[in-house]
């Protein structure tokens, strides 16, 4: 057994390693901000990303929606889903606090 398995991490260190390996990919960003530039939600149309096919975008919005990043339904003609807002209030509430140790004397 490692060291590493005998270490308990914090919640903030889980939570935090959880958003970046859900933001990790920039297909992923790029997924994200495309939404972000139609308002936070996305109703019965297909997202394009430069480069990606459908079926690479559709996963990337899978890997998100298990993340938590987005809610809703992201298969077929039918789609709605939006950024999970609070989620990422919380996120960001979370990188604060750990950027904050950097800044202590």
């Amino acid at each position: 057994m490692s060291s590493e398995d005998k270490h308990e991490y914090s919640e903030i260190e889980r939570n935090l390693a959880h958003f970046a390996r859900a933001i990790g990919h920039p297909a992923r960003v790029a997924v994200l901000l495309e939404i972000a530039r139609r308002g936070y939600e996305v109703k019965g149309e297909t997202i394009q990303v430069p480069c990606l096919s459908q079926a690479t975008v559709l996963q990337h919005l899978r890997e998100l929606k298990r993340a938590g990043l987005l809610q809703g339904r992201i298969f077929g003609s039918k789609a709605e889903y939006r950024i999970d807002k609070e989620n990422f209030q919380h996120f960001d509430q979370q990188m604060q606090l750990f950027f904050d140790q950097f800044n202590e004397s």
